[in-house]
């Protein structure tokens, strides 16, 4: 029998790929644990479990983090390092072995098995897909014992792994090149065992609602017309899935809606028809079909939210993502989300910026995350950066564009950028999901505000625009902290006068 130490950040979701791991060792014989980094010391955790491997997932641009913590982690307590995840997948030449001694690529749960059972014969291994059906369930302990996972009232489920678009941005062309010709390869879970995994979930922890993280929900109508029949009487709590609105039809969304479809989160990318055919390589669904899917999704009651990237290599990046936030605000989406544009190695788009300028080396063109910023040489990444963190808000309260143009000029450091990020997911939670009680932070509340921010030097720029719009006390409070150039005065108040 092997220990196995998970070492994770940022872990602000469930993140079924590592409790598929772990259940795949533990049916195996083995033991799993976990440390997340932010909460937790590595360095306790290895001494505490100790373990005889470490596990790590990469995401690119947050990979440098962890691999310079696995090569610490691996030279200080001679402990072998097993590597995967989509960096590790895409770019396993380029992992080095004074981090990893093992890089999985694809899909690792019989490769894993082998590396602690002594069967992996390389340092790089890829198997075959899976056959879904054989998989066990996840291990939901893993996580479920940090306890805001196990009591959250929403638990995440996947039914089918794999995505059958290409959109230029993302590494799924790649993915489809190594492995689409398997045989499970766009091969969804039977219904029967999602429903068995829900069901076991509902008897061990607290579950209101299902979220399914299928990149595409809808693309297999016969699957959906035995779940949309058997889901609400075998199940029958409310659920939340993503799609392509150029799949939705009138029928389809009554037979989702009668089954319990609470949310469908779908993305738009960029409201520029041209930037979506032929740079980013979506024309497999209009803004006529986004509409038309938007205005089916109101008339049955289901709240949607969409799915944006702003920052684009176009000739004016802020122009296309004003253009695109105003295709959300005009289409009265009941949730905004936003990214900034990472051009990841070796996917079609960071070829583009590379050949056109606008990146030079891709490996040091992606900031950790993709709501930072942007590293492409863009017109007004100073507005991009702010406006990602404005975005939720913006459409929420339907603040029209010169009130836009005020809050653009408006700076703020990385962490009131996170403060600000940290209050948009608490809508999120309240006001899409319903996961959190009313909140005095959420709501508008003059005297409230007027209490706490009035002393405040900026409050006297700031109070006409958090009155227009009936902005939220959390809001409020968050702008009184910001930067203000002296060239606001002059334009909140020709604003304020019209």
């Amino acid at each position: 029998m092997a220990r196995i130490l998970f070492i994770e950040t940022e872990l602000r979701n469930e993140k079924l790929g590592i409790m598929y791991l772990s259940a795949a060792l533990r049916q195996a014989g083995h033991q799993t644990s976990l440390c997340r980094r932010e909460q937790e010391s590595p360095d306790e955790a290895v001494t505490s479990f100790n373990p005889d491997f470490l596990a790590f997932s990469l995401a690119t641009g947050a990979h440098r983090t962890l691999l310079d913590l696995a090569e610490a982690l691996r030279r200080r307590y001679r402990i072998p390092v097993i590597v995967g995840g989509p960096h590790a997948t895409f770019f396993a030449e380029t992992i080095p072995s004074t981090a990893a001694d093992y890089v999985v690529v694809g899909q690792g749960e019989q490769a894993i098995v082998d590396i602690v059972e002594g069967r992996a014969e390389q340092r790089i291994l890829r198997y075959p897909l899976a056959d879904p059906e054989t998989l066990p369930f996840p291990d939901r302990e893993l996580i479920y014992r940090y306890p805001e996972f196990r009591n959250n009232p929403m638990k995440n489920v996947i039914a089918c792994r794999d995505c059958p678009y290409s959109c230029g941005y993302c590494y799924n062309h790649t993915w489809k090149e190594m492995f689409s010709r398997h045989e499970h390869f766009l091969r969804k879970r039977s219904v029967t065992s999602v429903l068995a995994e829900i069901d076991e979930i509902r008897h061990a922890y607290p579950l209101e609602q299902v979220l399914f993280i299928d990149d595409n929900f809808l693309f297999d109508h016969a699957w959906l017309e035995e779940f949309t029949e058997r889901y609400p009487r075998e199940i029958g709590l409310p659920f939340l899935c993503s799609g392509s609105l150029n799949l939705l039809t009138e029928e389809l969304i009554r037979r989702l809606k009668d089954a319990g479809l609470l949310m469908m989160n779908f993305a738009l990318e960029s409201a520029d028809t041209d930037v979506q055919r032929k740079l980013l390589n979506r024309g497999h669904v209009t803004n006529e079909q986004v509409t038309e899917g938007i205005t089916l999704l109101h008339r049955y009651g289901v709240k949607s939210r969409m799915q944006n990237m702003i920052g684009l290599p176009v000739r004016d990046s802020l122009a296309d993502a004003l253009n695109t936030l105003a295709f959300n605000r005009d289409n009265q989406v009941d949730d905004s989300w936003v990214s900034i544009f990472q051009p990841y190695p070796n996917t079609r788009l960071a070829d583009y910026c590379r050949e056109n300028g606008f990146i030079g080396d891709a490996a040091a063109s992606c900031a950790d995350n993709f709501f930072s910023h942007s590293r492409l040489t863009i017109d007004h990444p100073e507005e991009i950066r702010r406006l990602q963190k404005w975005w939720y808000f913006i459409i929420r309260y339907n603040i029209d564009d010169p009130a836009v143009a005020l809050l653009l000029n408006l700076d703020f450091d990385e962490e009131l950028g996170e403060r600000l990020q940290q209050l948009r997911y608490e809508f999120s939670r309240r006001h899409l999901y319903g996961l959190d009680a009313d909140s005095q932070r959420l709501s508008y509340d003059r005297i409230r505000i007027t209490e706490r921010c009035g002393a405040m030097p900026n409050f006297t720029l700031l109070r006409p625009l958090i009155e227009k719009y009936r902005l939220c006390a959390g809001l409020a409070e968050l702008m009184m902290a910001m930067r203000i150039p002296e060239t606001f005065n002059d334009v909140c108040g020709e604003q304020h006068a019209e």
